[in-house]
């Protein structure tokens, strides 16, 4: 079982002004860009992926579509969250009839991912990658085991706070309220995992938990801010009428991997880690 690294934080100034400096300096935007075109590439054969062991092992089926509802709700702008996750649901189910080949083909483009994915991380530890058996192990975890974690945790706690609130009568703010912030804490989690297993490097729970919860936090900013944008321009709605949810879903992967970045530099920024 391995241990948190030793880490001390340093000071909130020049945490702030590295960050920035490493953002612009790095190309950090640039590389947003290209996790989103590749994000979008490999979305379907992930799901359709993770579809696929969800029906074949009993039970898991619940697990899974609550996390996709909690996923949806947060991390998808508001407005055309339920028709992007339509299409990527359509495009899943079509993806299902292909043959071997073209399954292989799938999970080669999944693989791609979880290795830009893991690439880029590298870089914001500015470690090198894992051994390619490693690798395989760290990939099939993420792809196969951890949705299901943390779908079960999502079902728990939609669970918990159901139950809960059945013993007063409480307002309808208050219980959206406490299921929003559920749906937060998951997405902190999940993030503060990516941060903590992805990286080369003994991350700590602290500094994990420390980006985790930056991300969570400017994801929710950023998707009222992205309501209040297509709710008071709507320029993209105008031009492109029912196409308008490709590049608003482009506009967003862009944007949420820059706060996933962001949150990383912060993790590894704000805490000096040692090497494994």
């Amino acid at each position: 079982m391995r241990s948190p690294s030793r880490s001390h934080s340093r000071s909130r100034p020049g945490v702030v002004r590295t960050i920035i400096r490493r953002f612009h300096i790095e190309n950090m935007g640039q590389t947003s860009a290209a996790l989103a075109f590749t994000t979008l590439l490999a979305l379907v054969p992930l799901v359709t992926l993770v579809a696929a062991v969800a029906h074949s092992v009993p039970f898991f089926d619940i697990p899974i579509r609550r996390l996709d509802a909690v996923l949806v709700q947060t991390l998808l702008p508001t407005g055309a969250g339920g028709t992007i996750a339509g299409y990527v649901g359509l495009f899943a189910q079509q993806a299902r009839k292909l043959t071997v080949p073209g399954i292989a083909m799938l999970g080669v483009t999944a693989f791609l991912l979880m290795h830009t994915i893991e690439r880029t991380f590298n870089h914001l530890w500015h470690v090198q990658p894992r051994p390619l058996l490693a690798r395989l192990k760290l990939y099939a975890f993420v792809m196969a085991v951890w949705p299901f974690m943390l779908g079960a945790i999502a079902a728990l706690i939609s669970y918990a706070v159901t139950i809960s609130l059945g013993f007063v009568e409480e307002a309808t703010w208050v219980r959206r309220f406490l299921l929003k912030s559920a749906s937060m804490a998951l997405l902190g989690l999940f993030f503060g995992f990516l941060y903590y297993a992805v990286p080369n490097v003994r991350v700590s729970r602290t500094a994990a938990a420390v980006g985790g919860a930056f991300a969570s936090l400017a994801f929710v900013a950023m998707q009222k801010g992205f309501e209040l944008y297509l709710g008071s321009f709507g320029t993209l709605k105008s031009v492109y009428g029912a196409f308008a949810a490709v590049p608003i879903f482009l506009i967003w992967l862009h944007l949420s991997w820059a706060v996933v970045l962001v949150g990383g530099l912060i993790a590894a920024t704000a805490f000096r880690p040692a090497r494994r």
